[in-house]
């Protein structure tokens, strides 16, 4: 399993359709999963209560996924904003069970993040703030890849996106 992160608006959703489209790698959405497993949406505001309950929803879909054998990727966070609108991260316990084989981590301008929240989310939000969301998502995806041995991808934005689908390729 191919784990694709980054900050809300960063474009999850877009190079998983490239990676999709290029390598036929089937791909989830971590909360598409968790949604479908617990019977309820999330809000567009991205403030998320029980953050390390849903993990468990998340674990039950891909271990589930994993039953069929075949690779996929998903599509998810190491880090959330709580109720509050904190960074909050992930626990640890989560990805040495999600045991993903590689990372790739997509970052983009902020500026370029603040406008697509807008636009899509019809939510302002500060540069910096996506500046202290998408640095935290950097420092603990290292770390995690670091801790479970996983091969880690740092995109620097949509410049580099065939770069990173090179690296799935290349798994």
């Amino acid at each position: 399993m191919i784990f694709v992160s980054g900050v809300h608006g960063v474009g999850k959703s877009y190079f998983c359709n490239l990676v999709k489209e290029s390598t036929g790698i089937e791909t989830y959405s971590a909360s598409t999963l968790i949604a479908a497993k617990k019977q309820s949406e999330f809000s567009k505001d991205k403030l998320i209560p029980d953050i390390d309950d849903n993990q468990q929803f998340l674990l039950m879909a891909v271990n589930e996924l994993k039953t069929f054998g075949k690779n996929f990727i998903l599509d998810g966070h190491f880090c959330l904003l709580n109720t509050s609108g904190e960074v909050q991260r992930i626990s640890h316990d989560t990805f040495t069970m999600l045991k993903p084989d590689a990372i790739v981590l997509l970052t983009e301008k902020p500026k370029i993040i603040v406008s697509r929240r807008r636009e899509r989310d019809k939510i302002d939000i500060t540069v910096e703030s996506v500046e202290q969301f998408q640095e935290e998502e950097r420092r603990y995806a290292s770390e995690v890849a670091k801790n479970i041995g996983a091969k880690l991808f740092i995109s620097k934005g949509a410049e580099d996106l065939m770069q990173a689908i090179d690296f799935i390729k290349s798994l």
